[in-house]
């Protein structure tokens, strides 16, 4: 009778820890175009940073990616223009935000885009154009924000889209 009972509660034990997957980092690439360069301290939350090289003008950006899952548990039940708002809503706060463009939905070679143009114009860091990129892939949300002055939108915005667009799942 007494090994019974430790087999029962080793039994109940067991059956206690149900598998589940957890599924972590997507395997993704990104590709910078020649005059840019690998950057850090950018972003504190950023997987990768980049920035423009000479004689490029001064240009930036990084990407930040969360688990769907994990937005689920915070119960951030968010479609990708309120995530993509929720996500620029620091920037929103800058004296001289202003929508470019405001944030619209694509869907491209497989995933959900929405994008973003804004600018920003304060006494401190001057007018900056902002290009604000949400991918959604099956697992994860994933972040592009670049940026560079105002006045070199027009030069860096195809650089921008370049990198955009070179998104892929490995």
């Amino acid at each position: 009778m007494k090994n019974l009972i430790i087999i029962v509660a080793l039994f109940s034990c067991i059956s206690s820890f149900s598998q589940q997957k957890i599924r972590g980092a997507e395997s993704f690439t990104l590709s910078i175009p020649k005059g840019f360069q690998r950057a850090i301290g950018l972003n504190d939350y950023a997987t990768i940073q980049f920035e423009s090289l000479s004689p490029k003008p001064n240009s930036y950006g990084f990407v930040i990616f969360e688990h769907k899952d994990e937005l689920k548990l915070a119960e951030a039940h968010l479609d990708m223009i309120d995530y993509t708002l929720n996500s620029i809503e620091p920037y929103t706060e800058k004296q001289g935000f202003k929508y470019i463009k405001q944030p619209y939905i694509s869907y491209q070679k497989g995933f959900n885009y929405a994008y973003a143009e804004f600018e920003t114009n304060d006494p401190e860091s001057g007018n900056i154009y902002f290009l604000q990129t949400v991918i959604e892939t099956k697992f994860f949300i994933y972040q592009i924000l670049q940026y560079c002055s105002f006045e070199n939108k027009d030069l860096m915005k195809s650089d921008f889209v370049t990198i955009v667009n070179s998104f892929k799942l490995d």
